[in-house]
């Protein structure tokens, strides 16, 4: 079965395209228990693809968002453990590790005043905001998040439509002490036109800490064989992201 997969998934033109990034600090390629990955069939095929495009490791980022998905360090960590069998059993040469991707609501904020967090290499936190309307209580999410030691990391700055227009949000956030990381599929035009022009604006900006695939599915990881040519990605490799071995 797992056979098939590999036969079907696999293109040349991905091949080690993401070899110099060589990490995916945000992805969801647990099986069932998000809206990515659904069986381990499907975690077998995107690991196949990114080893194929060079990748050593991954920090998998489940959705942990109270309206919808109601995941623990619990059930997170049982994903995790039925992954490892995946990567066992076919022989994946990649490191898997995981965290979480918070939904800045009232739930995230309790679970920073519990300290129960799942943080990336013991010190991001990665979380993201509403796709809908600008966040209201940022400064003081910041701020208990840096109270705990940990350092807040942004998800996807670049598909937040209310701040294209304005860039000084931007600099507000960073200056709150929040790095920033860009979805490697904004700048291949998955989200849209304004999404990826977003993206390669922070590019020249200089507003990117670190990357992720933010991949859901092996079509997405697909796509990415588009960044071989792609003059923002090929900035990006030339500076010290956090995510790099």
């Amino acid at each position: 079965m797992f056979s098939f997969f590999k036969q079907n998934t696999q293109s040349d033109n991905l091949d080690n395209v993401l070899g110099q990034i060589q990490t995916d600090w945000h992805c969801h390629v647990l099986p069932n228990i998000d809206d990515g990955s659904q069986n381990n069939e499907q975690t077998l095929a995107m690991l196949q693809l990114y080893e194929q495009a060079g990748i050593k490791k991954i920090v998998a980022t489940p959705h942990i968002h109270s309206d919808y998905y109601k995941n623990t360090p619990q059930t997170i960590a049982l994903a995790h453990v039925q992954a490892l069998g995946v990567i066992d059993q076919n022989k994946i040469d990649i490191e898997l590790n995981f965290a979480a991707e918070y939904f800045a609501n009232d739930h995230f904020l309790e679970l920073i005043s519990q300290n129960n967090l799942l943080p990336i290499d013991n010190q991001y936190i990665l979380f993201e905001l509403s796709m809908q309307q600008a966040p209201v209580f940022g400064r003081d999410m910041v701020e208990q998040i840096h109270k705990l030691g940990y350092t807040p990391l942004l998800a996807h700055p670049e598909r937040y439509r209310y701040w294209h227009n304005k860039p000084s949000e931007w600099t507000k956030w960073r200056d709150m002490g929040v790095c920033f990381q860009l979805n490697l599929l904004s700048l291949v035009g998955q989200y849209g036109t304004a999404e990826r022009q977003a993206a390669e604006t922070m590019v020249n900006l200089d507003f990117i800490d670190a990357v992720g695939t933010d991949a859901h599915n092996v079509v997405h990881l697909q796509k990415l064989a588009n960044l071989s040519d792609n003059q923002y990605f090929k900035k990006l490799q030339t500076i010290p992201l956090l995510n790099g071995l």
